[in-house]
């Protein structure tokens, strides 16, 4: 009888330190008359030895559950009570003072903003939050203030508050963009102004950061309120003079002052200057909401009209009181921003 040995090992798997056991022997007994050999010898064969299979367990969270708040436990069983960022199975949380972690919560840590789900994860990427998107990038900080990012190859516009825009049409930076339903951004190609004298003015004003020209020109007075006093309705009239064609709006001036946006829709109401938006076109005028804001139109393609307004950025919005700019903006033609267009 003829007695073989081979080793067989096995990966300890209690989840603690995933050590390798050294091994057993196993005893095999060939069958009496059976040789091992194929010469029909009787010389032993030399015992082989397996390659111990290492099982790693499998990662364990170090998240738990009491009641209602969550927690996170060290190695050793203790709940860590420091507040601080903790990263547990590649995600984020941050525990407060005491030990519990934030959950559903915008909160503000070292002058950054955060944002925690329910089950504590702090968010990053594009995410709804209150039923709109927001962004947060890969360290978890909240954007609130206006700009473009990039997440998963795509573009996203975050206005000023921190919500991305879905379904609309914008300028940023002078340049025309629009938005899709899921707030991914296409840059829109800005028009030529068709030869439009006036429009060739306002091209020229782009960029301009105070409405000083433009409203010392009309009123001859100085510049009131540090940069505050409302002008778009001024830099329209101004682009009209500088382009020849004063005359064709200095007729309106029966109705107001030229600088003052209700002086437009009355003349267009009573010389019946509205045009469908459908029809607008390059040096136009356009009316936005109840008569709070106004500007030129540089041109019109498909669904967007491209306008370069004064007094329109880049923190005044609609007479908000902020110093502004000469700047080009985006909209769709169905937007219930437009009160209508003006054609003199």
């Amino acid at each position: 009888m003829f007695v073989l040995f081979f080793s067989t090992a096995f990966a300890d798997t209690d989840g603690e330190t995933g050590t390798p056991d050294t091994g057993t022997q196993t005893e095999i007994t060939a069958p009496e008359g059976e040789n091992t050999d194929n010469q029909g010898t009787e010389t032993a064969e030399t015992p082989v030895t397996e390659t111990p299979v290492v099982v790693k367990p499998a990662p364990v969270s170090h998240i738990i559950k009491k009641g209602k708040y969550y927690y996170y436990r060290y190695s050793n069983g203790k709940i860590r009570k420091k507040a601080g960022f903790v990263t547990d199975l590649g995600k984020k949380y941050y525990v407060r003072k005491g030990g519990k972690i934030r959950t559903s919560k915008s909160f503000k840590i070292k002058k950054k903003y955060y944002r925690a789900n329910k089950y504590g994860v702090i968010l990053t990427g594009v995410y709804r939050w209150k039923g709109k998107l927001n962004y947060s990038n890969s360290a978890g900080q909240w954007q609130k203030t206006e700009g473009m990012v990039t997440w998963n190859g795509n573009r996203y516009y975050v206005q000023k508050g921190g919500t991305i825009l879905t379904n609309d049409a914008f300028g940023y930076k002078n340049v025309p963009y629009d938005a899709d339903a899921s707030g991914v951004v296409t840059r829109l190609d800005i028009p030529d102004g068709d030869g439009d004298a006036v429009i060739a003015v306002a091209k020229s004003q782009v960029g301009i950061m105070t409405g000083k020209t433009y409203w010392v020109w009309y009123y001859k007075t100085k510049f009131r309120n540090t940069d505050r006093t409302p002008w778009c309705g001024a830099f329209v009239a101004w682009c009209y003079d500088q382009a020849g064609m004063y005359d064709r709006i200095s007729v309106a001036r029966q109705y107001g002052p030229l600088g003052y946006v209700p002086t437009y829709s009355s003349y267009a109401n009573k010389f019946n200057k509205w045009v469908a938006r459908s029809d607008a076109q390059s040096g136009d005028i356009i009316v936005f909401g109840r008569n709070i804001h106004i500007g030129l139109i540089e041109g019109v393609y498909d669904d967007y009209i491209i306008t370069i307004e004064g007094n329109a950025g880049p923190t005044a919005v609609f007479g908000s009181g902020k110093p502004g700019a000469v700047v080009r903006k985006a909209y769709r033609k169905n937007s219930t921003k437009i009160k209508g267009v003006i054609r003199p």
